[in-house]
């Protein structure tokens, strides 16, 4: 007897290239049988007619504390698999137990000048010390947060040569003491990484106009990618952005990024800026409340700002309009010389950020034809796993983790979703508890003090067979 049948799903299989009205029988927690009809008994049954059914979605890019709400937002936008790219992993994994919604939960702690080392210019030991600490403590790797904490220039290429050789995996918001968050950034990146294994952050986030038209910032961003396949990256396609408001004590922002955009949206870079900026509504604070976060501008959201400021809480904001149509659109769609996707995975940057929009803003690029459903679950799943090494998941093959999204694909919306069989969410609603920690051997121990259960992964940035991903042979 199986323990649940999903009956009638439009099934859609990223490693087959297939799409198909099928029956999907699971056991154990995984994949037991797909087959047009399956005759067995089952403890279970669910009807999935008109649904799609494919691996379970992984967010390759999100910010769960940004808000206590951040894991129950990722598990309604259809996704099973997260990756928190700020960290640490202490706060996220105790943040998992109180408010996890059943997620798998893959931790990239970021190193932060003055914080967790002692300054913008660490030396080979301290970086390595950092490393190390990191895995030990549950992350599956870490972040270079350039974009808003910003390491020299030395210091960031020794991060990632020493990430590389210690077989760390390591993301980059592209940004350094003497870059920033735009192409020049993104350009300083690729060369300070000298041919290294890495995940380039969000590349639509350096194409927004700033340097070059945006059309001819995306061109030189996809020939960087073109020249350098160990690179691995994904996109968002939310038109908005986060970062935190911290201000410091000289009312300047602790931020590069909130520095940045308040200046190109005409703003002084300044506490008088951003008080404009959330007045005219450019500006959105974030405000938790249950299960979701609002965006609030104007009268409203400086009250809630300068509450959080004077409670001395930290406040994170979100502008809109900073993502420019264009370049989302770009690299969604666009594929390399070969035929294989350009940027191999669709994040958000989301979490407990309100923009965890890949179905709801990834299938109107399927209906538009930009690339079929296939594609879109080798983005969304299949791509993803093989970034993280989870080689369980992002696939439908009998024995594979029966973690599945199971969408409307009219609506655009998540309907069910299961981690290893058990459902996260049920018919829109949110059912599963606690997070399973994607981890190295190394932080295997702290996260069974936590109290969670580990899934062992190998760290590094792997090689990406994309023309295998793309059915090319």
């Amino acid at each position: 007897m199986f323990d649940l049948i999903i009956r009638s799903a439009v099934v859609v299989d990223p490693v087959k290239r297939t799409e198909r009205v099928a029956d999907v029988a699971i056991e154990n927690g995984c994949i037991a049988r797909i087959e047009p009809s399956i005759a067995g008994e089952a403890r279970e049954t669910v009807s999935a007619e008109g649904l799609v059914l494919q691996p379970g979605i992984i967010d390759t890019h999100l910010h769960l504390t940004a808000s206590p709400a951040g894991h129950a937002m990722a598990v309604r936008a259809g996704v099973t698999t997260a990756v928190d790219m700020a960290g640490p992993p202490e706060k996220v994994m105790a943040e998992a137990k109180t408010h996890g919604r059943g997620l798998n939960v893959a931790v990239l702690n970021a190193i932060l000048p003055g914080r967790n080392v002692s300054g913008n210019r660490p030396d080979a030991s301290e970086i390595d010390a950092f490393l190390m600490a990191s895995l030990e403590a549950g992350a599956f790797g870490v972040k270079l947060l350039g974009g808003h904490f910003p390491l020299t220039p030395e210091a960031s290429a020794a991060m990632v040569r020493q990430s590389a050789e210690r077989g760390v995996y390591m993301a980059w918001h592209a940004g350094t003491t003497e870059k920033g968050s735009n192409l020049e950034g993104l350009r300083e990146a690729v060369a300070l990484a000298d041919g290294h294994p890495l995940h380039m952050a969000h590349l639509n986030a350096y194409c927004r106009g700033r340097v070059l038209p945006v059309l001819d910032e995306c061109l030189e961003a996809a020939a960087l990618l073109e020249a350098h396949p160990e690179i691995v990256t994904e996109s968002y396609l939310s038109a908005r952005n986060g970062c935190p408001l911290g201000l410091k004590e000289d009312g300047t922002p602790e931020s590069a990024v909130l520095a940045g955009n308040l200046r190109a949206f005409g703003f002084t870079a300044d506490l008088a800026g951003l008080r404009r900026a959330v007045l005219s509504h450019r500006l959105g604070v974030l405000m938790p409340g249950g299960d979701d976060v609002a965006i609030v501008s104007g009268e409203a959201g400086l009250e809630h700002f300068e509450r959080a400021r004077a409670e001395k809480r930290p406040v994170d904001g979100s502008f809109d309009g900073v993502n420019p149509f264009a370049s989302r659109a770009f690299f969604a769609e666009r594929r390399r010389a070969d035929g294989s996707f350009l940027v191999d995975a669709i994040g958000t940057d989301g979490g407990g950020i309100p923009r965890n929009v890949i179905l709801e803003s990834g299938l109107p690029l399927v209906k538009l034809g930009a690339f079929d459903a296939v594609d879109f679950a080798v983005k969304t799943s299949y791509l993803p796993s093989r970034m993280l090494g989870l080689a369980q998941k992002g696939t439908l093959e009998p024995g594979a983790d029966a973690d599945l999204t199971i969408y409307d694909p009219v609506a655009g919306r998540a309907v069910h979703s299961l981690v290893k069989g058990s459902f996260l969410l049920r018919d829109g609603r949110t059912t599963g508890r606690g997070a399973r920690i994607v981890c190295t051997e190394s932080g295997a121990a702290a996260v069974r003090r936590a109290g969670l259960e580990p899934v062992l992964a190998p760290g590094g940035v792997p090689t990406l067979d994309r023309r295998q991903a793309a059915g090319i042979v």
